[in-house]
């Protein structure tokens, strides 16, 4: 399987817990989450766990893996960064095209995805790619302590457990591979999509925007857009009261869905502080690029010096007390 994309973090908080009454039966059903540095599934790596700080700003990387299985190597074709201050309660988000052409620590300028693919390099994962979206923003070492890292069935898994997603289709979307391993059929309208159209959805890449585009009215076109139009009407979504009762379902098939070091506890502290946000408590910042062609490979070339403005107003580690 190609390209395969992940839901946010912010739709498993948003996801999680929405009332107080949850959290017992969340963190029951959240149980096969890693806890304490342990793996509840077998093949999903052991984590060093990290104590959750309210006085100080959260950052945490998303990442959509195409891993058949937690244990061998894949790419991470969603790159999301996330930061949330827990005072305001308002988060920043930023999508990192798969292409940007970064600095990989200790690799030189590759594809930003590649850091996950421990074929590729041998240190190669969530570590590395942690490093390297740092290193992209200007961050001082350690300034994203958590990670969610999601497959391709846990994106279906969880939209589904969500009773599916209601989108505006702004355009036709029909794609078939070679292979036969990408199916995409989808029609323009307002229609309420589950887990496998909303993957079809997140994927699409096959039009005149490809997965980037940057149009000269300064806005952003292709899949990351599709994204982050999808992250908003989830999160609305959530908060609708129908959502709510299905929460012990959706913090199973979250629990299923993932890899992190965040604990069933820390899920729960974090749902209880944003369980009152919406979409419009949420900034969305714009990726600095532009797609280009070098040596024959097309990549999407960050604006470095404005990322690094963005890594200090958006994500430098504060303190809010």
């Amino acid at each position: 399987m190609k390209v395969l994309k992940a839901i946010t973090v912010l739709v498993i908080i948003a996801a999680i817990l929405v009332v107080g009454v949850y959290v017992f039966l969340t963190a029951k059903n959240f149980s096969g989450i890693n806890e304490n540095g342990r793996s509840a599934n077998n093949n999903k790596p052991k984590v060093s766990t990290v104590p959750l700080d309210f006085t100080k700003t959260i950052n945490i990387l998303i990442l959509g893996s195409d891993q058949r299985s937690w244990d061998a190597s894949g790419r991470s074709d969603v790159i999301i960064l996330v930061n949330i201050n827990p005072k305001t309660k308002k988060i920043n988000l930023m999508s990192i095209p798969r292409d940007s052409r970064v600095e990989i620590p200790g690799h030189g300028f590759n594809k930003v995805n590649a850091a996950y693919n421990s074929l590729f390099y041998s240190d190669g994962g969530i570590k590395l790619s942690i490093k390297t979206i740092e290193n992209l923003l200007g961050l001082p070492d350690g300034s994203i302590p958590y990670f969610v890292v999601f497959n391709f069935n846990g994106f279906k898994k969880v939209i589904d457990a969500l009773g599916g997603v209601t989108i505006d289709v702004t355009e036709p979307m029909h794609y078939h591979s070679k292979l036969g391993d990408v199916n995409i059929d989808l029609s323009p309208g307002l229609q309420h999509l589950d887990g496998e159209k909303a993957l079809e959805y997140a994927r699409f890449r096959y039009d005149r925007y490809g997965d980037f585009t940057r149009t000269p009215d300064g806005k952003i076109h292709g899949r990351v857009a599709r994204q982050e139009k999808l992250i908003e009407a989830l999160i609305n979504q959530t908060k609708n009261l129908r959502t709510i009762w299905k929460l012990p379902q959706i913090s199973k098939a979250i629990s299923e869905a993932i890899y992190t070091n965040i604990t069933p506890a820390q899920f729960t502290k974090l749902a209880l502080l944003l369980k009152n946000d919406t979409s419009k408590d949420l900034n969305i910042i714009p990726f600095p690029g532009e797609d280009k062609y070098i040596d024959g490979i097309s990549y999407v070339v960050p604006d470095y010096d404005k990322l690094k403005e963005i890594g200090k107003k958006y994500f430098w580690p504060k303190s809010v007390e």
